[in-house]
């Protein structure tokens, strides 16, 4: 099972559907190119390593329909010089550009290439246009991001070139998924997950029964551009294993975030009690076995390794205060569960629940998020956290296993344990060795898993 994602099966191609981007400049001539701006120092414009996805670079420039306000009396090639309109219009392009999680996973062409944008995109207001007979604004913009696909998209090796559909008005578009006025279950997303919350994650206009059409939509075309991957990096075992802040102990923090509930029958339970059954099976030894918590160590030579376990409601005051210590005084962070859609660990969430999230810059680290598209929600938060004048991108201290897509609660405990065996036992593998195993353990239901910051790690274990 997916922990926060599913859906229906295509309906009909993007030609049949969407806009096509090749009409758009025909259509506004007038409209202005992409532009080259780089983007804001990010950890993700380095090399990183996936087995089964690579890193790129997607560049476009697209609209939104804006509603103009019934007050508003200036000219509409004005609403950009407005500093409230221009807030509310880039909180708006962010709503529709949101609307990528699903048409990167649900639409056709992506089911089995599936991606994800970052959270650091850049955009760039370019103009405002009056809609001929529309109460209306088109809104210009241009797009900068770092991307995640499968690299199963990259069977040339080079640039490779993708056509997807948004939403035209982000905030009508989940109302217009209803095929008639009385009907209960929008048409146009997940059955289960068909709330207009989750919308923008699951949307799919091309399911059967989706009443959109083409003019709902606006059609993009772009290439993405597929960046370096690093070669026989290791994680800093020297620090990992020697003096850390923990003595002579590697710590370990594990936290498995619960499904639904901690009765019987719940997936994350059966993570946490898997993952426990499956580090015992590999040598590690209980110290501490309760219901929702437990302790294991394990000896290697001088060192010694403790990981502390626990189970929780990854939405509760609890877990925020647990995910707060871990993330200050581990070697290791490990969270299993629910991304609550990048709610349950943002940093600005644990700050009001659990304390300032105050990483130590000078201790190294590694943080896996095993949840839904952990990558967008997660990687470059914590990277900036552990800046410093010395580190301005945070890499240097931290290394980030985040995912691309949704994980699946099936694998979660061959996955953390494939982990956590190849990092705490002493035998020091790559970094490439490690994601390969993760890889492994994940088997088909791969969540394009890989490791961010590494790009400045040793060449040798």
């Amino acid at each position: 099972m997916i922990l926060a994602c599913a859906g229906g099966a295509g309906a009909a191609g993007f030609d049949a559907l969407a806009v096509k981007a090749s009409g758009i400049k025909t259509l506004f001539p007038g409209m202005p190119a992409p532009v080259a701006e780089k983007l804001a120092s990010s950890p993700g414009f380095e090399k990183w390593y996936g087995a089964d996805s690579r890193q790129a670079r997607m560049r476009f420039t697209a609209y939104m329909w804006y509603k103009v306000p019934a007050g508003y009396t200036g000219h509409v090639s004005q609403l950009l010089s407005n500093s409230a309109r221009r807030r509310e219009i880039n909180e708006l392009v962010d709503l529709q550009l949101q609307h990528m999680y699903g048409s990167f996973t649900m639409h056709p062409g992506f089911v089995d290439n599936p991606g994800i944008p970052s959270g650091d995109y850049k955009v760039t207001l370019l103009s405002a246009e009056k809609v001929p007979n529309e109460p209306y604004a088109r809104i210009n913009y241009s797009y900068d991001d770092i991307v995640v696909f499968s690299s199963k998209l990259f069977r040339g090796g080079g640039a490779t070139r993708i056509n997807f559909a948004l939403p035209k008005d982000p905030l009508t578009i989940y109302s217009k998924g209803f095929p008639t006025p009385s009907s209960r279950k929008n048409r146009c997303t997940d059955d289960h997950y068909n709330s207009e919350g989750d919308f923008w994650y699951f949307w799919n206009p091309y399911q059967d029964g989706c009443p959109l059409t083409g003019a709902d939509l606006v059609g993009v075309q772009t290439d993405l551009t597929p960046m370096s991957v690093t070669r026989g990096t290791y994680p800093e075992y020297a620090k990992l294993y020697g003096e850390n802040g923990n003595g002579d102990v590697l710590q370990v923090v594990y936290l498995v975030g619960v499904d639904e509930s901690f009765q019987n029958g719940d997936l994350g339970r059966k993570t946490f009690k898997d993952a426990f059954a499956g580090l015992k099976a590999a040598g590690f030894q209980a110290t501490v076995d309760e219901p929702r918590r437990k302790r294991l160590t394990l000896r290697f030579g001088a060192k010694r390794t403790s990981i502390e376990m626990r189970l929780m409601d990854p939405d509760s005051a609890d877990f925020a205060q647990a995910a707060v210590s871990g993330m200050k005084t581990a070697d290791i962070f490990l969270y299993d569960g629910h991304s609550g859609l990048g709610g349950y660990l943002s940093p600005e969430r644990l700050a009001e629940e659990g304390g300032p999230v105050t990483l130590p810059r000078n201790k190294y680290q590694i943080f896996v998020f095993q949840g839904c598209s952990t990558y967008a929600y997660y990687n470059s938060a914590y990277f900036r956290l552990k800046r410093s004048g010395s580190d301005p991108k945070g890499t240097k201290n931290l290394d980030i296993i985040t995912t691309g897509i949704g994980a699946a609660f099936d694998v979660g405990a061959a996955v953390d344990v494939a982990f956590l065996t190849s990092v705490t036992m002493g035998a020091r593998p790559s970094w490439q060795t490690i994601i390969d195993r993760v890889h492994a353990a994940e088997g088909w239901n791969s969540a394009l898993s890989h490791v961010n910051g590494d790009e400045d790690n040793p060449r040798s274990p």
